[in-house]
């Protein structure tokens, strides 16, 4: 399955534009609402073609998924390699609805830095 996957695959291709991998994976009244900030789909479409400018590589490991219906929740790591060498991992929760076609209506997510627990900490 792995639909947000794919869709994070598409809208880093640099053989696909941001419209079309929009056009695939959200619908034309998508919202994202990340760590308590929410963007439209015009505002997505600016973050994506920001990162887009700044990251050389996006690998995404798909840690649990789940869909029924409309609904859907993932939890991946992606691991962002930037033009200038640093790398960013965030651990992303992710809850989402999608239309009938498969297509992002909503998505609701919280990120967390992806590495091991600071040193010190008793679990």
């Amino acid at each position: 399955m792995n639909r947000l996957q794919q869709a994070i695959a598409d809208l880093f291709d640099p053989h696909r534009t941001v419209d079309e991998a929009l056009a695939l994976h959200v619908t034309a009244d998508f919202r994202q609402r990340t760590n308590g900030e929410w963007v439209d789909r015009a505002g997505f479409r600016t973050r994506i073609e920001k990162l887009r400018a700044e990251v050389e590589q996006v690998d995404v490991t798909v840690l649990d998924e789940q869909a029924q219906g409309e609904h859907y929740a993932e939890r991946h790591v992606i691991d962002l390699r930037l033009r200038g060498g640093a790398r960013i991992a965030m651990e992303v929760y992710v809850f989402a609805r999608r239309d009938a076609q498969g297509r992002f209506r909503c998505i609701e997510e919280a990120t967390f830095p992806h590495g091991g627990p600071p040193s010190g900490l008793v679990g």
